[in-house]
């Protein structure tokens, strides 16, 4: 069984993550897909979170409910805050993974600075990266790690969170572009209004 990890801060999940996880899904069949939502961002990033561990969680849950072979791990939002660091988050699933092949899924933005993740050769010994292409890159033949496409186009590449997150504390309405699930789950916890 293939193992494929798809991290990222889901602040919050949209239906660009929903695609994503399907198409890994699809394309490399069979596995499993582990969703690991963010502990405390790195800082070289300059990523700060806006919703809760608890929301975050949350909203992924109600997202990828009724998806066969998702799962969720906390456990970057267990860990003792301090830095998220994949290489330790890898570190701590390993033991727990039975897989004969593990893949590492990432935004074609997180490629681009992929060597600058701490300690990123450790974490190249036991995963295959898959990347998301964005339009907005140009950079993919330089890359300096080795990774393939996961597909060739993203129908959803202009979505974002930031995006989302903009549009809610702007009153203006994230239908279509959230889970339905999620949208009432935002409006009903009042989350990314301005104050």
């Amino acid at each position: 069984m293939t193992t494929v990890l798809y991290g990222g801060a889901f602040d919050p999940v949209h239906v660009g993550h929903v695609f994503i996880g399907r198409e890994a899904l699809r394309l490399l069949a069979p596995c499993q897909l582990i969703l690991i939502p963010t502990g405390v961002p790195n800082p070289v990033f300059c990523k700060e979170l806006q919703a809760s561990d608890e929301d975050r969680l949350a909203m992924l849950r109600l997202a990828f409910t009724g998806i066969t072979g998702v799962s969720i791990s906390d456990i970057e939002l267990r860990r003792v805050p301090r830095t998220s660091y994949f290489v330790d988050t890898l570190e701590g699933l390993l033991p727990t993974l039975q897989t004969n092949k593990l893949f590492l899924l990432l935004g074609e933005d997180q490629l681009a600075s992929f060597h600058v993740w701490h300690r990123y050769e450790e974490i190249l010994r036991h995963v295959e990266l898959r990347y998301v292409p964005r339009a907005s890159r140009q950079a993919s033949s330089q890359n300096s790690v080795l990774a393939e496409k996961l597909f060739d186009i993203n129908p959803f590449d202009g979505l974002s969170s930031s995006l989302i997150r903009n549009r809610l504390a702007n009153d203006l309405p994230v239908y279509g572009l959230v889970p339905e699930v999620v949208a009432a789950y935002i409006a009903r916890h009042s989350l990314y209004r301005q104050s």
